[in-house]
């Protein structure tokens, strides 16, 4: 199944890029319902298409991709992606000898229960080079591959082990995908899984408050690592050695994932390293909620479970000493009552909102011009309201007038003075 095979001669000359076809706008139809070109679907990636696929060093990218050739080349669903049939894949990849390979394969086929009867028929073939980049990359190794033999994806693990240039250069980061990549992936009519590591540490750490399609630019160097790629899928670390999330960045919404009411659309899953060997596994939320380790929980698709309603509002009292206004709280008040019990912020403006439309909690203006929204329970923010009502809250609301500023005495008013 993972079969090592010889890189042919280089290529005599590559053929020239044959010039783009122009197509009425108007009649170009849909594509049909067995879509030839579709891989993985609902088109998340087709011939000719790219996945970048990014995390961080030494995560496990290599054995991810693996397994998700075996399961692929069996027409099995990886983690969500479901291909069209058995995929025929080559993988070239620059970090992992024979032995490593070898051990991928068996840890993989040991996590999934396979047997050598389960993998007849998938053809997964695979190369390592670690000698040639750039253009030489793609027409001499990658271009004669693919003649010599038809296949229907082909992984590149690493990126930046076959670039040749710059990774933070949009010129050199353009010229090998756009120029030298793309026209091989044409002629070949495959696919491509282009395995990207993530900027280093500091810099990624930066990045916590990115929302949506923000993770497709997780990669390292130019943004057009994910303008030119099709789909981005982001492996990104929960903190842990165990627990990680799978975040489709760009093109997501064609995998359509469901969340657990099965109505949403969602965009991540939590995946982890099996216990039974080099495997990845799908991690079910309730065990990510528990799991110790996970520092990033606010982050991740779950978030932290909201606090229970009656904790919420123990924050609000039952009575005062000796003003109304003891027992109301204002939104930093509550706040503050959030992070120093662990609740995350994301709660606090829901969790008000609800308790108010269930009558639990009441809400109300604070005196004086802008005065700020304080709430409480509904008997005591009555309360206030009367106590403002029987103070005179026209008075209240009046500002205090300053007195005026004195003016400071100049060493010339000093002396005319003295004189």
């Amino acid at each position: 199944m993972l079969n090592e095979a010889a890189i042919p001669e280089p290529a005599d000359s590559a053929p020239p890029v044959a010039s783009p076809e122009m197509l009425d706008f108007y009649a170009i139809p849909l594509p049909p319902e067995q879509d030839p070109d579709e891989l993985i679907k609902h088109r998340f990636l087709c011939r000719g298409g790219a996945l970048l696929l990014v995390g961080q060093s030494g995560i496990g990218k290599s054995s991810f991709t693996i397994q998700c050739a075996v399961l692929w080349s069996l027409g099995r669903e990886a983690f969500g992606l479901v291909p069209v049939g058995p995929l025929r894949i080559l993988i070239v990849q620059a970090e992992n000898d024979p032995g490593d390979m070898a051990e991928f394969r068996d840890g993989v086929l040991k996590g999934l229960d396979l047997k050598d009867e389960d993998c007849k028929g998938s053809v997964i073939k695979t190369v390592c080079e670690d000698s040639r980049t750039g253009a030489a990359f793609c027409s001499d190794v990658l271009q004669p591959l693919l003649e010599r033999e038809q296949f229907d994806l082909v992984i590149v693990d690493p990126a930046l082990a076959y670039l040749g240039g710059d990774a933070n250069q949009q010129k050199d980061v353009s010229m090998f995908l756009r120029n030298c990549l793309n026209p091989v992936l044409h002629r070949a009519r495959c696919g491509l899984v282009l395995v990207h590591h993530t900027n280093k540490p500091p810099q990624y750490q930066r990045n916590q408050e990115w929302q949506a399609n923000d993770y497709a630019y997780a990669g390292s160097g130019s943004a057009d690592w994910a303008n030119w790629a099709r789909a981005v899928l982001v492996i990104r670390t929960l903190g842990s050695f165990d627990y990680f999330e799978l975040r489709a960045g760009k093109r997501g919404k064609r995998l359509r994932w469901k969340d657990k009411s099965g109505k949403a659309s969602a965009f991540t899953k939590h995946i982890g390293h099996s216990q039974t060997g080099i495997c990845w596994r799908e991690v079910p939320d309730e065990e990510i909620l528990s799991a110790p380790g996970i520092v990033d929980k606010a982050n991740s698709r779950l978030g932290p479970k909201p606090p229970p309603v009656d904790d919420f509002m123990a924050l609000f009292p039952h009575d005062y000493k000796n003003d109304p206004s003891e027992a109301l709280l204002s939104a930093g008040q509550i706040q503050i009552a959030f992070r120093q019990r662990g609740w995350s912020k994301n709660h606090y403006s829901g969790m008000c909102d609800n308790a108010v439309a269930q009558g639990i909690l009441a809400q109300t203006s604070g005196g004086g011009k802008g005065g700020k929204v304080l709430r409480g329970r509904p008997d005591m923010v009555e309360a206030y309201l009367r106590n403002k009502q029987e103070k005179g809250t026209i008075l209240e609301n009046v500002p205090i007038a300053k007195p005026p500023k004195k003016k400071k005495r100049t060493r010339k008013s000093k002396l005319s003075k003295s004189s």
